[in-house]
């Protein structure tokens, strides 16, 4: 009876396990990033660093595990990615917040004086699955989104 039980229980588990939703798996966000650059065609990316995560962003650092992100720095292009994974979903969902602020400051200020780039604005958009969040703004979003889907394994 004992040996019956255990197989059952063993079985239950198998099962569950097999019909659970596979999670994002970890990824190097500064590969990525390196990886979405060359894709972006945009040579006037400007890497941050973690002290601009709080002017930027107001994200604090200590809700990070890991990030990467650069921005344009010519003034001229809206072209910016932030990769972020958060030290729990707390955290994620924290970041998520402000990266969607982020993203409601930049159409504001390009609605008028980029409009050309606030066009590309609007197809972009906040993602968060999990615990990593991005908010990827480039003509090649689609691209860059795929190179971050793949590296997620979503």
């Amino acid at each position: 009876m004992k040996k019956a039980t255990a197989l059952l229980v063993l079985a239950a588990l198998l099962f569950l396990a097999a019909c659970s939703k596979p999670g994002a798996k970890s990824a190097d966000l500064a590969q990525v990033l390196s990886q979405m650059k060359g894709a972006a065609r945009n040579s006037e990316m400007m890497d941050l660093t973690g002290d601009d995560l709080m002017p930027n962003y107001g994200i604090d650092p200590a809700d990070t595990r890991q990030f990467a992100a650069c921005v344009d720095s010519t003034g001229t292009k809206g072209d910016e990615i932030v990769l972020m994974q958060g030290k729990d979903g707390a955290a994620a969902d924290r970041i998520r917040q402000k990266l969607d602020l982020r993203y409601k400051q930049k159409q504001a200020e390009m609605k008028d004086y980029l409009p050309e780039e606030y066009a590309v604005l609007k197809q972009c958009r906040v993602r968060q699955d999990g615990e990593y969040v991005c908010l990827i703004v480039s003509p090649r979003h689609e691209a860059l989104e795929k190179i971050y889907a793949d590296a997620l394994g979503l």
